[in-house]
């Protein structure tokens, strides 16, 4: 498996061969390789605090929308993606 590289915020994420790869553009020597396993844990990881890290990302821009958009995707709802207006966060498979 080789998936093109994604260059943001500073880093770069590449997965090839079943590695998982970040790196700093800044500092080539700043990096960390995951095997698939720790990969998909950390993607789990990431999944189940979604919601914290959207707060923390885009602060006020989420608090202003309202916190249902935040919540609607928690692990406890059901009742499917929202259908808010404005910036939507989704979910990208590395």
């Amino acid at each position: 498996m080789d998936i093109g590289e994604m260059v943001v915020h500073g880093w770069k994420f590449h997965l090839v061969n079943d590695e998982l790869s970040i790196t700093s553009e800044q500092d080539p020597n700043v990096h960390v390789e995951l095997e698939a396993k720790a990969a998909y844990s950390l993607l789990d990881y990431l999944y189940q605090y979604r919601d914290d890290l959207a707060v923390a990302a885009l602060g006020s821009q989420v608090l202003e929308e309202g916190t249902s958009r935040v919540t609607s995707g928690s692990a406890s709802d059901t009742s499917g993606p929202s259908s808010s207006t404005g910036q939507e966060l989704s979910s990208r498979g590395l």
